[in-house]
């Protein structure tokens, strides 16, 4: 997400953890030349990156506390998240942005039984496709990590929340972070007593 004449602009994109010239930890990713948002992408601009953990809806009718308190409950949201404030820096160097694709390409494609490189593309093409992207890395100013996970919630409306996770059928996918939820309440219950 960036801030550029007042106007917030946000893009999804996979960032890799890198280290730049000086040493540093930095985020990389890249653009196409042609996204609307690039416009907006100036050297210096301040950005925020968020990553998204395990995140799940919270029925008020999980917490036992519910009839104690004459249904005085409303649903909520528990989730895990990363948010990254720092400074953008633009690279339009063919080399810089070559090894960008190939440690992206290496971090995505390393598990699949046929994994495809960048030298599996004829050289002319990718030079070609290189003059059509500027890559992009985020000098981290500083980075908060969030969570809410019914921490603000009883011990027993706490199980009450788990217990109904782990027992709730939803997608594959949700289910699935649903379980993680609850996997995360147990161990911060665990790390504070």
């Amino acid at each position: 997400m960036s801030l550029c004449d007042g106007a917030l602009a946000a893009t999804h994109l996979p960032l890799l953890i890198a280290e730049n010239a000086a040493g540093s930890r930095v985020l990389q990713a890249h653009v196409a030349r042609n996204n609307s948002e690039f416009a907006l992408l100036q050297d210096g601009s301040p950005v925020l990156a968020i990553f998204h953990g395990p995140h799940a809806y919270i029925s008020p009718s999980w917490y036992p506390s519910k009839i104690s308190t004459q249904g005085k409950a409303v649903q909520t949201w528990n989730y895990v998240a990363v948010h990254v404030h720092g400074t953008l820096t633009t690279h339009t160097d063919p080399a810089w942005l070559l090894e960008h694709l190939r440690c992206q390409t290496e971090r995505y494609e390393h598990n699949r039984p046929d994994p495809w490189s960048i030298t599996d593309a004829p050289s002319d093409y990718i030079e070609m496709m290189l003059k059509n992207i500027v890559g992009l890395e985020i000098t981290a100013q500083r980075i908060e990590g969030k969570e809410k996970l019914s921490q603000n919630r009883s011990a027993a409306d706490q199980q009450g929340v788990i217990e109904s996770l782990r027992d709730t059928k939803d997608s594959v996918f949700q289910t699935a972070l649903n379980s993680e939820v609850a996997r995360r309440m147990v161990e911060k219950r665990s790390t504070c007593l």
